[in-house]
């Protein structure tokens, strides 16, 4: 087994990881602990996780576990901590239960500051007076004043559920819009995917695709859109 990192690296580590047992009480907690959290790890080990955990975000957060204990791979699971001095800290998880020692280890990572400039681009965003189109045949996405961007039938998929759900989809109801068994599908791919549609419009129109991520739960397409059904062209601007 290779050796613990030097204690003067600790500080430079990104992430935290931390081993629970089955009833969820901290065993071990290394890394970025204190960076993270605000405790030193000996404050942490003995202490109920979900003591720590914001209280709105306590039953998704008993959902995945749960989820996890049955079998299912845990990545980028979001919720939200309560630190030490009081402040609310956004947490990114990747877990993995192991039944054989009664153990669950998982990496923690602070995302806080990502969510915070992922707010402020939303809100900076100024009011779209006419509305996007989604187009089904041939699929495209006509942004309000400018020409069509093509989109692949798996591009018109994941837009199409997001207009749908006008509080945003999640991403259990995409991966299955798409046609794809939720727990055993790579969820980075669909990251992957948004990403490079966001890139997309960008370098069509010079302008963001206004879809947010919504935390621990999936995206939402936040500018009025409207559906245009076969044989339906895209309405004037």
């Amino acid at each position: 087994m290779s050796a613990p990192p030097p204690a003067d690296l600790m500080p430079m580590l990104l992430d935290a990881v931390c081993v629970v047992n089955e009833s969820g009480t901290f065993l071990t907690v290394t890394g970025a602990c204190e960076q993270i959290f605000g405790y030193s790890p000996d404050e942490m080990v003995g202490r109920q996780m979900m003591d720590l955990i914001y209280e709105p975000d306590r039953p998704a957060t008993l959902a995945a576990v749960g989820r996890l204990m049955s079998g299912k791979l845990q990545y980028d699971f979001e919720n939200r901590y309560v630190r030490k001095d009081g402040g609310i800290v956004h947490i990114s998880w990747s877990a993995r239960w192991y039944p054989e020692k009664k153990i669950r280890v998982a990496v923690a990572r602070d995302v806080t500051e990502r969510r915070s400039h992922a707010a402020a681009e939303a809100a900076s965003e100024p009011p779209t007076a006419s509305p996007w189109q989604l187009c089904y045949s041939p699929p495209c996405l006509v942004p309000p004043g400018a020409p069509p961007i093509p989109l692949s039938h798996q591009d018109y998929t994941v837009l199409a559920t997001l207009a749908a759900h006008d509080e945003g989809a999640s991403r259990k109801a995409i991966v299955e819009a798409l046609g794809k068994d939720y727990w055993t599908y790579d969820r980075r791919s669909l990251d992957t995917q948004m990403r490079r549609l966001r890139r997309k419009v960008e370098q069509a129109c010079d302008r963001k695709l206004p879809v947010a991520t919504v935390r621990g739960m999936g995206y939402q397409f936040y500018d009025p859109i409207e559906c245009r059904q076969r044989g339906e062209a895209p309405r004037a601007a």
